[in-house]
């Protein structure tokens, strides 16, 4: 008969035991290696189109996709006219602005380095309707974009949007100096770094349908959402957004990827599923190849959100800048007779050197203004 100590003790030996046979769990979706063509983009029948094209990696694979280059790339019609592509890029592949005519139908054509070919299936082009409204509206916790758009002919049903965003932000410091090296002297900068701009483009899949519907309307989509504190909101920000119109194939494409993308997390989330986009291989129906490649029009529209159009009393973190020490810190331990008991109109000029991570605001962004900056 086990004592209790006899139990506990050997209770601790089974927890041991069970511990030591623990092994990494890694599914064969996971390690199981693949070199397989990712296609990303779309025919664009009012502007430029880019097409990205790279090879796939395992999931437990870090950075980025290595591009698939010195490709050949071209949108075909179905009457066999061809527009051209030009590798400007490491696998980026673009075409010059065109207008493409809207009675057609139009596939993309690849033929990789190797020599193997891949094709797009044919899809008619979509014309996408404009931006009715992007506004941002502000709320006790913060500013909330919201984006609405309507085809009066409900012919679009299916949407896609894109966006960029740019703000203006400053250095935790002004340097008005820089040191020569070569010289040992201090001159004055000939390029201001203190004054920059950064953008940043939208990493989430935002779409929305109205096949439900019995008008082709979006209304106040919620496009993004601004904390109170957040820099953007420091001087004046700015959104691009791109709309796309889709099938419902292509719709149902983003849908997957969306729920695929999201669910790609712990130990008991689903496995990622292999989506099925519409390229192909050519002369293998059986290799998997990623992407989906529509035919739409691109339509935009850009607002500005200043500082006075938030609440002032909203403070901003200067991120990036939190452990960036004062140039020339308040000396302590004197009375204020002492500091300012006599009027001294003399210029003290003196200088101090400072991390360049505070100073130069280059290093999170551009101090060149964009042409669309007001």
């Amino acid at each position: 008969m086990l004592t209790g100590r006899s139990w506990r003790w050997m209770r601790s030996l089974l927890l041991l035991l069970l511990a030591g046979c623990v092994e990494p769990y890694a599914p064969e979706v996971i390690i199981a290696p693949n070199n397989y063509l990712v296609v990303n983009g779309y025919i664009n029948g009012n502007g430029v189109t880019s097409i990205q094209l790279s090879r796939s990696q395992q999931l437990a694979a870090t950075g980025v996709y290595p591009p698939e280059t010195r490709a050949t790339v071209y949108i075909e019609t179905l009457a066999n006219k061809r527009y051209p592509l030009a590798e400007t890029t490491a696998g980026l592949y673009t075409s010059v602005s065109q207008k493409l005519p809207t009675d057609q139908q139009y596939r993309l054509r690849i033929r990789t380095v190797a020599g193997h070919d891949y094709t797009s299936d044919f899809t008619a082009l979509k014309l996408t309707p404009a931006v009715d409204q992007l506004e941002g509206r502000v709320q006790p916790n913060g500013v909330q974009l919201y984006l609405s758009t309507h085809d009066d002919q409900n012919q679009t049903r299916y949407y896609r949007w894109e966006y960029e965003e740019t703000w203006e932000f400053f250095a935790a410091h002004e340097s008005l100096y820089e040191y020569v090296p070569s010289s040992g002297m201090t001159i004055p900068r000939k390029e201001g770094i203190y004054h920059c701009w950064r953008t940043e483009k939208s990493t989430t899949i935002e779409t929305s349908s109205t096949a439900r519907l019995s008008q082709d309307a979006v209304r106040d989509y919620r496009m993004q959402f601004i904390q109170p504190r957040s820099p953007k909101l420091r001087s004046k920000y700015s959104i691009l957004v791109r709309q796309y119109g889709m099938s419902q194939a292509e719709f149902d494409y983003w849908e997957e990827v969306k729920k695929n993308t999201e669910n790609i997390g712990t130990l008991f989330d689903p496995l990622p599923s292999q989506i099925q986009g519409n390229v192909h291989a050519v002369s293998d129906a059986e290799e998997p190849v990623f992407g989906f490649v529509g035919a739409t029009t691109q339509v935009e529209k850009r607002i500005f959100i200043g500082r006075l159009d938030v609440p002032l009393e909203w403070s901003y973190i200067n991120e990036g800048y939190e452990q960036c020490p004062e140039p020339f810190p308040a000396p302590s331990g004197y009375t204020a007779q002492q500091l300012f008991g006599e009027l001294n109109l003399e210029l003290v000029s003196r200088s101090t050197m400072l991390p360049r991570e505070c100073v130069d605001c280059r290093l999170r962004g551009s101090n060149v203004k964009p042409s669309f900056w007001p």
